[in-house]
């Protein structure tokens, strides 16, 4: 269960960048369209090395996932609070953090599931990284869409663009300190004798 929940906060976190990443670089930070498409390819190009080394590591230090992944999400909390901070017209920072967030949100995502494949039995597997996918994509990706969705179009006419932008950056946070949370409370597990 605190895998699962777990994974719904680092969809969210996942998410809230993937499908809203280029859309808050264009309106708030000036990006082109253009620009706003290359900081997802950012994220997705930093993710590769990552997860291939993080999951490695994993396993070395003897499947600690839930360790690896809150390891993981610190750097990413850092990486929003710059972005939320950074005015408009450093675009090369808001990109490079980009990457940072890239390259540390896709091993929590890929050990999450993992670490639940490590925690039961082989004849359970596939309902096991069933729940978890579960969480992270219904509870991550469509609270994130209709939470953001929301939350542009009731305060973008009251305050303007980029304080409903501030407010959705703040729930990234806050869904990413919640992930550290509760990934804290699995320091120690390791995969099933």
């Amino acid at each position: 269960w605190i895998f699962a929940f777990a994974n719904l906060f680092v969809y969210f976190v996942r998410y809230g960048m993937l499908d809203w990443g280029a859309m808050y670089l264009r309106e708030v930070k000036g990006a082109t369209l253009l620009g706003g498409g290359g900081a997802l390819s950012i994220i997705e190009a930093a993710a590769i090395p990552s997860t291939l080394v993080l999951g490695w590591y994993s396993d070395k230090i003897g499947g600690r996932r839930g360790m690896v992944s809150m390891l993981c999400m610190i750097p990413i909390l850092g990486a929003f609070g710059v972005i939320l901070a950074t005015p408009p017209g450093y675009l090369w920072l808001d990109m490079a953090m980009l990457g940072v967030i890239g390259f540390f949100i896709y091993p929590p995502v890929m050990l999450l599931a993992l670490a639940a494949l490590d925690l039961t039995s082989k004849k359970a597997v596939g309902t096991a990284a069933g729940f978890i996918g579960m969480f992270g994509y219904l509870g991550g990706k469509t609270t994130v869409n209709l939470l953001f969705g929301r939350v542009l179009d009731h305060y973008t006419p009251l305050h303007g663009a980029e304080a409903a932008w501030q407010i959705i950056i703040c729930l990234i946070l806050a869904a990413t300190v919640a992930a550290i949370v509760l990934l804290a409370l699995t320091w120690r597990v390791r995969p099933k004798a």
